[in-house]
């Protein structure tokens, strides 16, 4: 069964935050493994160590959803971005728009991006592009709002709840810590995409029946009906795929 990847991404160059970025990482592993429908699900966390690690695990991983957790930076036209850490050990400013283009070139099965770094939006609208939801935070992010965004947030997902229900639910679990609602997390869905129709669950990807179409019907076994134009009238195939719809 093919399974929806959560890369975690820990873009932040500074040492004193390792442990909270680990914290939060922790969190939403833990969330997924208790969720009713965990086996949908891989987490994998990097550590990312030069901007190019972006593009080299986008294309090997293919994940689902990529939590980028850091810091990010607001300013002028062109200090919209990431920081990222550089060869020589220090901070790597990154832009919106060079991450909009690595997400475009290698990026086609990401659907959903957490932003969990200080004025993401201009980040956000960049990624809409290619992205069908951004989640982010419009003031500065703490590592215990982040880790109880992160239980919300991916918990609900885990039980196939919407992207709206679960940033609903990311929000209620950064209140009960007491996270001001200016600090709350902010959802960006691009044009012509329903947030609350948005699940992670499984359906069909590359069925191939000749002359058939599918009736939209389910068995009590969970195999899907599909109708071919010629004799027998029912074809019944198990979904081995899945994927955002």
């Amino acid at each position: 069964m093919q399974k929806h990847t959560v890369l975690f991404l820990a873009a932040d160059p500074s040492e004193t935050r390792a442990l909270a970025l680990d914290r939060e990482a922790r969190a939403i592993h833990k969330e997924l493994e208790s969720a009713g429908y965990r086996e949908r699900f891989e987490f994998v966390t990097r550590w990312i160590g030069e901007p190019l690690d972006l593009l080299r695990e986008l294309r090997k991983l293919k994940p689902t959803v990529v939590h980028f957790s850091g810091r990010g930076t607001w300013g002028g036209e062109h200090r919209h971005g990431l920081f990222f850490k550089g060869l020589d050990g220090g901070a790597r400013f990154v832009s919106a728009q060079a991450i909009e283009r690595t997400f475009g070139a290698v990026g086609s099965t990401v659907k959903l991006v957490v932003l969990n770094g200080c004025y993401s939006e201009a980040q956000a609208e960049a990624l809409l592009v290619h992205v069908d939801c951004v989640v982010g935070t419009s003031g500065s992010s703490h590592s215990d709002a982040a880790r109880s965004f992160a239980i919300g947030f991916y918990g609900g997902l885990g039980d196939r709840e919407s992207v709206v229900v679960a940033c609903e639910q990311g929000a209620a679990a950064m209140s009960l810590e007491g996270v001001h609602d200016e600090d709350l997390p902010w959802l960006r869905v691009r044009a012509g995409v329903d947030a609350s129709q948005l699940v992670l669950k499984q359906a069909l990807l590359g069925l191939k029946i000749a002359g058939g179409r599918l009736t939209g019907s389910r068995t009590q076994e969970g195999r899907v009906r599909v109708r071919p134009d010629s004799s027998p009238p029912y074809v019944d195939v198990t979904p081995s795929c899945q994927f955002v719809v």
